[in-house]
Order: structure tokens, then C-alpha cells, then sequence
């Protein structure tokens, strides 16, 4: 459900919202390019903290590669947006940068990727940072849920299934908190995810 790399097949996931309900989540799946280590958790890293930009357009290629290699598991999608970053976000906008990469990657437009130019949501100001060791759990979800309020819908999703793109995913706080208010305020059908990489449960 979370990409989460598990001992056997029977095992449970120890996360969590892994555990909810889709209906208790939001969300139905999430699902991961690669696992957060190793070289790839560093050109995360530098992109997100560091401001290497040019990662940005790697990392877009891949969401498009992953989308074309799953064409199955998401041809029903109907809307696929980046989960946003504030305006005033430092160094970089870095899930903005990743999002026009896959627009322009997905040239023939293949892909509902939306229009970096139209975005159906942008955050209006900075909030609490969910990431970082140290935080608990019920920080990591008032964190989310800050994010989510901070956030501010500028074209319908009624009635449409969405992949919600990020950079990671850890707990799925965010995932639960924005799915939440796609789906009861404003209408959509279905909120699945896309990361580029899974952290490891208990590394987060």
C-alpha cells in the first residue's frame, strides 16, 4: 500500500495510517519509484535543501518513465499535480521544478500532468516543516494538517481520481491530509500518491 519494503509477504506494514481504512486515510495507495537511501537519498537531498536545481529535471524524467512503465495501474487517472510548495519556499520550489520537468518530458501529453502555468493547487504561505528526526507522529500530523489548510484549489477535481505527486513519503501524514480535503471539500473520487523514493519505516 506504501511501497514499504516488508520481510515476507504476510507481514504488516508498522506504519500507522498503512493500517487505516481507505476511507479513514484518504488515500488508496501509495507508490514508490525507489527506496529513500543511499545515492538516491542524497540527490534528494541537495534538490530539496540544497538547491541543485538540475535534479529537478532528472526526477521529472523519472516520474514520466514510471508513469509509461505502469500504464495499467494508472490509465484512470484523471489529474496528476505536484503536492505544493509556498511561493517564498527556500532554496528552490522543488516539487514545482520536478512537476513543469514531467510536463515537459510528457510532451505529447500522454499523461493528465497538469500545466505548471495552471496549477489546480497552490499553498499560500510557509508552514510547520513535517520532515526531520525528533518529531513524533502526532507532530508529523499537525504538521500535515497545516500544510493542507495552507493550501488553495484553482480548478475542480470533482469527480476525478488523482495522483498526488511528492518527493517522499514517510509516515503519509500528508497524503492523508491533503487527500482529506480533495476528497470531502472538494469532490474528487479517489486520491492515490507517486514518490520518488520510500523512507525506510523508523528512519523518518
Amino acid at each position: 500500500m506504501c511501497s514499504q519494503s516488508l520481510s515476507a509477504p504476510s507481514d504488516e506494514c508498522r506504519n500507522a495510517i498503512c493500517r487505516w481504512t481507505p476511507q479513514q486515510r484518504y488515500f488508496t495507495r501509495v507508490d514508490a519509484i525507489a527506496m529513500f537511501a543511499g545515492s538516491l537519498e542524497q540527490k534528494i537531498k541537495r534538490f530539496k535543501y540544497d538547491g541543485h536545481a538540475g535534479w529537478g529535471l532528472i526526477f521529472g524524467r523519472l516520474i514520466v518513465g514510471w508513469l509509461n512503465a505502469h500504464e495499467d495501474e494508472v490509465q484512470d487517472i484523471d489529474l496528476i499535480l505536484g503536492n505544493p510548495t509556498a511561493k517564498k519556499r527556500t532554496p528552490v520550489r522543488h516539487i514545482e521544478i520536478m512537476m513543469e520537468a514531467a510536463y515537459v518530458e510528457d510532451g505529447a501529453g500522454r499523461w493528465p500532468i497538469t500545466n505548471p502555468k495552471s496549477p489546480v493547487l497552490v499553498k499560500n504561505h510557509e508552514t510547520e516543516k513535517s520532515a526531520g528526526r525528533g518529531k513524533t507522529w502526532s507532530m508529523k500530523m499537525e504538521a500535515a494538517r497545516q500544510h493542507a489548510a495552507a493550501l488553495r484549489l484553482c480548478q475542480s477535481v470533482e469527480g476525478k481520481r488523482v495522483l498526488l505527486v511528492d518527493d517522499t513519503f514517510t509516515t503519509g501524514a500528508s497524503f492523508h491530509a491533503i487527500g482529506k480535503r480533495l476528497i470531502t471539500e472538494w469532490g474528487a473520487i479517489e486520491v492515490r500518491g507517486l514518490v520518488l523514493a520510500r523512507v525506510p519505516f523508523g528512519l523518518g
